[in-house]
C-alpha cells in the first residue's frame, strides 16, 4: 500500500462498488480507527484481487491496527495484470 498524500481526487464518503470477479483493480482506502496512527490516512493499493466478488473477500487491511480499512474507490485495471 502507498500513503496518498494529495486526497484531491479521492472522494471523502465511499462509492458503490461492483465488484467482478477474479480481476485486478486499483483500489483507495481509509483507515478509520481512531487508535490507530493511520488514522483518517487515504492508502492506495494496486494491484488489489477482487477473488470471487465477495464483500467478505475483498477488503484491505491497516498493517499496523489490523483494522479493516473503509474502501472508497475501485477502479478496474486495464489491461489487467498478467499473472503466469
Amino acid at each position: 500500500m502507498i500513503k496518498v498524500d494529495r486526497t484531491d481526487d479521492v472522494p471523502s464518503e465511499p462509492q458503490p462498488i461492483v465488484w467482478q470477479p477474479y480481476l485486478y483493480y486499483r483500489v483507495t482506502a481509509r483507515d478509520e480507527n481512531e487508535d490507530c496512527v493511520n488514522y483518517e490516512q487515504v492508502f492506495l493499493c494496486e494491484p488489489f484481487y477482487s477473488n470471487d466478488g465477495a464483500p467478505i473477500r475483498t477488503r484491505v487491511v491497516c498493517g499496523r491496527c489490523g483494522h479493516d480499512m473503509t474502501l472508497l474507490t475501485a477502479e478496474l485495471l486495464v489491461p489487467q495484470p498478467e499473472v503466469s
